[in-house]
C-alpha cells in the first residue's frame, strides 16, 4: 500500500488517503466504517501547519486549476458563445460535486486524527483554507465572465431580462406561464424561532423572503421558496422580431411574489437566492442481514440528511437574515460560506437553450459507424478476422449495441457476461441484456450499485434484470467494480471462443456522444481466458487468480506498471532510447509518481496528457526535468486511459480503466489491456501523436497552475479533437488527419 499504514489498532490498520480498513489474513474482506460511526481511537481537531516546499502538487489545488481551465473555455472567443455559456455550467456543475465529494471528504479528515493521512502530507485544515482562497480568486472570474458573457448575447440579439425589466407584452406571458406552470409546484414554507427549520435538499436553488412592509424598517417575517427542480431553468419569453428573451426561472418566481404570499398584507416581498451543499457520502450499516442493494436503498434515503458542507448565498442578503439561517442550518465553518451574485446554481447553464443559433453553437460532428463494421450484418464476425478499436464519440455506440443484440439472438452464444458502472436512462444495453436473457441465454451481470450519483439508477437494473432471470452480483464487498467488461462465449466448431470488450468508458449512450473513451473488441484467446477468470472472482470473492496478459486492480496492476517504469529506468541506464507515454483523468498515486521522477532522473522522456488531476510537479532540475505535462481540454471530455512504454523498440500498449490513484489501483476492481495488433498500435500512437503535437490546443501543467497555452511552433494552432474526429472516419483508421 502506498506510504504504508499510518496506524495500527489491533488487528485494523488505516492506510493514507483512504478511509477503508482492511483487516489483516481475510483475503479480500474490507473493514469499512463512515464518518458517522465510532472512530477507533481519539479524534483531534488538526492544527494548520506551515506550508513546505513538497514533491507534490495539492490534489485538491490542481483540481481546482483544471476547473479553472473549464473557466478558461467560457473566456476563449474562439468558441461559439452559447457553448461558452454551456461551459460556465459545467464549472458549476463540477464545483458542486466538488463541496459534496472532495471537501465533506477533508472536513472529516480533519476531525480523524493529529496527524494527516494524506500520503502526500497534506495537512486537511490547511487544504481547506486554500481551497477557500482558491474558490473565491476563482469566483470572481467566472462572475465577470458570466457578465462579459451577457453583454455578448445582448449584441447577438439574446437578452436576459429580470422581474422588473419586463415589457407589457411579456408581464403577461410571465402571469399566464406562472399561473399554468410553476405555482403548482410551489410550496412556501414560513419560519420562525419557534417552528424546526425544514430540511433543506442538496443543491437545489432557494429563494429565502423576507416579507414586511414598505413604511417599517424591520422585516416581519421570513419564508423559504424551493424553486422547482422539475421545471425548466429557463423561460423563454416571445421573440420581438429578431430579438430574443430569457429569464430565470428565479425572475418569474419574484415577479409573482406578493401572489404567492396574498393571503397576508404585506406590500413588501424581498427574495434572496441560497444554495446548501450537503456531504455525498453514503453511511452503509454492517447488517449481515441485509442485501448490499436493500443497504443502499436506505443509505440514499439518509444522503439527504448529509451534513451541510457549504452554503452559497446572494451577498445583497440583510447580515440579520443570514445570521438567522446559519444559526437555524447550524453551519459554523466560515470558510464554506459562500457569498455571491443574484443567481446560483449555474451548472443549468448546460442547458442553456440555442434559440436556433446554431451559428453560435459547435458544429455537429455525428459520430460515425467504423470503418471495419459498415453495412456489416455481424460485429462477431469482424471481431474473429482481427481485434479492432473504438474511440468514442467518434465512432458511433451504436456498434456495442449491435454486438450486445446480436449475442441476444444468436443461437450459438450461450453466456454475455458484463460489469456495469453507469447505465443511461431508459438503456439501451440494458434492454439488450434483459433481451438475451427472456431468448434463454445465461446473463451473467456485475453491477456497481455503489456508483456515485447514480446508485439508484442502477438499483433498478438490478431490479429489471433479476426479474428478467439474469444473474446480478451487487458488486463486490470492500471493492468497486470500475472495469468496462462484456464477454460473450459462443461455440464455434466444438470449442468456445470468447469475445471480449475492455473499455475506458461506460455502457452508458449519452456519455458515449460527449466523453472521449476508447474501446478494445478482441477474441484474443490469452485475454478471453483471462477475463473469463475476473468474472469467476466476481462469483465467488474467495477466488483469486493470476494474469500475465492482463493489469487487473487490486491484485497486480500497481506491480505492472511499477515494473514497466523500471524496464524504461533499465534501458536508460543502458543509454537505449526509454519513453513513457501516459494519457489519464488524473495522476495522484504517491508511489507511482514517485517512480515517473526516477525514471526523468535516470533520463527517461516522459510525456503526460492529464485532463484533470496532477500531483506530479514537472520539469524540476535534478527531479523532474525530463517529463512533461499537457491538459486537453475542449468540446469533448477527454476520459480515455492510454499508457505507451516504448520498451526498446518493442513498443507496449495499454488501455485502462483506471487512473493513477491509490483508490484505482488500491481499491477497486480496475482493468488495464494490452494492444496487441499491430496496426491498432499504430492508431494509437497517431491519436496520441495529435494531442502531443506542439500544435495542438492544449495548456501547460506547471507547479504554479497557472494553466498557459502552448505556443504553436507553426504559428498556427489546430484542434486535436476535430483532427482525431477526421482521422477516425478514414476508410481503414490509417488516413491522416
Amino acid at each position: 500500500m502506498t506510504g504504508g499504514p499510518v496506524r495500527s489498532d489491533s488487528n485494523i490498520k488505516f492506510y493514507p488517503n483512504s478511509f477503508t480498513a482492511r483487516a489483516p489474513g481475510i483475503g479480500l474482506g474490507y473493514l469499512c466504517w463512515t464518518p458517522h460511526s465510532p472512530l477507533p481511537g481519539p479524534c483531534m481537531r488538526v492544527a494548520p501547519k506551515k506550508k513546505k516546499k513538497t514533491e507534490f502538487l495539492n490534489r485538491e489545488i490542481s483540481w481546482l486549476s483544471f476547473n479553472e481551465r473549464v473557466l478558461q473555455e467560457a473566456q476563449d472567443s474562439n468558441v461559439p458563445l452559447i457553448e461558452r455559456v454551456r461551459f460556465l455550467g459545467i464549472f458549476s456543475n463540477n464545483l458542486d460535486e466538488f463541496y459534496r465529494v472532495r471537501v465533506a471528504s477533508i472536513r472529516r479528515a480533519a476531525l480523524f486524527r493529529s496527524k494527516s493521512l494524506d500520503p502526500m502530507d497534506f495537512d486537511p485544515r490547511q487544504t481547506l483554507e486554500e481551497i477557500r482562497e482558491t474558490v473565491f480568486h476563482i469566483q470572481e472570474k467566472f462572475n465577470k465572465t458570466f457578465d462579459k458573457l451577457m453583454v455578448e448575447l445582448r449584441k447577438e440579439k439574446i437578452h436576459f431580462v429580470s422581474e422588473s425589466e419586463l415589457s407589457p407584452t411579456q408581464k403577461v406571458f410571465v402571469d399566464r406561464y406562472f399561473e399554468n406552470r410553476i405555482r403548482p409546484y410551489l410550496v412556501p414554507l414560513m419560519l420562525s424561532g419557534k417552528t424546526s427549520f425544514p430540511p433543506l435538499n442538496d443543491t437545489s436553488i432557494y429563494l429565502a423572503i423576507e416579507l414586511g412592509y414598505k413604511a417599517r424598517k424591520v422585516s416581519s417575517a421570513y419564508a423559504l421558496i424551493e424553486i422547482p427542480a422539475e421545471l425548466p431553468r429557463f423561460v423563454e419569453l416571445p421573440a420581438e422580431g429578431q430579438k430574443r428573451y430569457v429569464m430565470f426561472i428565479d425572475d418569474a418566481v419574484r415577479y409573482r411574489m406578493r401572489r404567492v404570499f396574498g393571503v397576508f398584507d404585506y406590500d413588501q416581498a424581498k427574495a434572496y437566492a441560497i444554495k446548501i451543499t450537503r456531504d455525498a457520502e453514503l453511511d452503509i450499516d454492517d447488517d449481515l442481514s441485509k442485501s448490499l442493494v436493500d443497504k443502499m436503498a436506505k443509505s440514499l434515503s439518509q444522503r439527504k440528511k448529509g451534513d451541510y458542507v457549504r452554503i452559497n448565498y446572494d451577498r445583497e442578503m440583510p447580515k440579520d437574515f443570514l445570521d438567522f439561517i446559519l444559526k437555524r442550518t447550524r453551519i459554523k465553518d466560515t470558510e464554506n460560506i459562500i457569498p455571491g451574485p443574484r443567481y446560483h446554481n449555474r451548472r443549468d447553464l448546460m442547458r442553456f437553450p440555442d434559440f436556433g443559433r446554431k451559428d453560435l453553437c459547435f458544429e455537429p460532428l455525428e459520430p460515425a459507424v467504423h470503418p471495419r463494421l459498415r453495412d456489416k450484418p455481424s460485429v462477431m464476425d469482424e471481431i474473429r478476422k482481427a481485434d479492432l478499436l473504438l474511440h468514442f464519440p467518434y465512432h458511433s455506440f451504436i456498434s456495442i449495441l449491435d454486438l450486445l443484440r446480436e449475442a441476444a439472438i444468436d443461437p450459438h452464444v450461450r453466456t454475455i457476461r458484463i460489469s456495469i458502472y453507469r447505465l443511461a436512462k431508459d438503456s439501451q444495453v440494458l434492454n439488450a441484456l434483459i433481451n438475451a436473457a427472456r431468448n434463454g441465454k445465461r446473463v451473467v451481470a456485475v453491477v456497481e450499485v455503489q456508483a456515485r450519483f447514480d446508485e439508484y439508477n442502477n438499483i433498478l437494473a438490478v431490479q429489471a434484470l433479476s426479474e428478467a432471470g439474469a444473474r446480478v452480483i451487487p458488486g463486490v464487498p470492500g471493492l468497486k467494480v470500475h472495469s468496462k467488461l462484456i464477454q460473450i462465449s459462443r461455440r464455434e466448431h466444438g470449442k468456445t471462443v470468447r469475445y471480449v470488450h475492455i473499455g475506458t468508458g461506460n455502457f452508458h449512450e449519452r456519455s458515449a456522444t460527449i466523453y472521449s473513451d476508447t474501446s478494445l473488441l478482441t477474441c484474443h484467446r490469452d485475454i478471453g481466458r483471462e477475463v473469463r477468470k475476473l468474472f469467476e472472482f466476481f462469483e465467488s470473492n474467495y477466488t483469486r487468480h493470476t494474469f500475465r496478459h492482463l493489469a487487473v486492480s487490486p491484485f497486480n496492476t500497481r506491480r505492472r506498471f511499477t515494473d514497466l517504469i523500471n524496464g524504461e529506468i533499465a534501458f536508460a541506464r543502458r543509454k537505449l532510447p526509454a519513453s513513457i507515454i501516459l494519457k489519464m483523468n488524473n495522476l495522484v498515486d504517491a508511489s507511482l509518481i514517485r517512480k515517473l521522477y526516477e525514471a526523468s532522473q535516470e533520463g527517461v522522456k516522459v510525456q503526460l496528457i492529464i485532463r484533470g488531476v496532477c500531483s506530479l510537479i514537472p520539469g524540476v532540475q535534478g527531479m523532474s526535468e525530463n517529463i512533461s505535462v499537457i491538459s486537453v481540454l475542449g468540446r469533448f471530455l477527454e476520459h480515455s486511459r492510454i499508457m505507451v512504454f516504448h520498451n526498446n523498440g518493442k513498443t507496449l500498449y495499454f488501455i485502462s480503466s483506471a487512473d493513477w490513484m491509490v483508490r484505482n489501483i488500491d481499491f477497486r476492481v480496475e482493468v488495464s489491456t494490452p494492444v496487441y495488433d499491430e496496426g491498432l498500435k499504430k492508431e494509437l500512437a497517431h491519436y496520441l501523436s495529435l494531442q502531443l503535437s506542439p500544435d495542438a490546443r492544449s495548456r501547460v501543467i506547471d507547479e504554479r497552475h497557472q494553466n498557459k497555452f502552448r505556443v504553436p511552433a507553426s504559428g498556427k494552432t489546430f484542434d486535436p479533437q476535430i483532427a482525431a474526429y477526421r482521422y477516425f472516419r478514414g476508410s481503414s483508421g490509417e488516413k491522416q488527419a
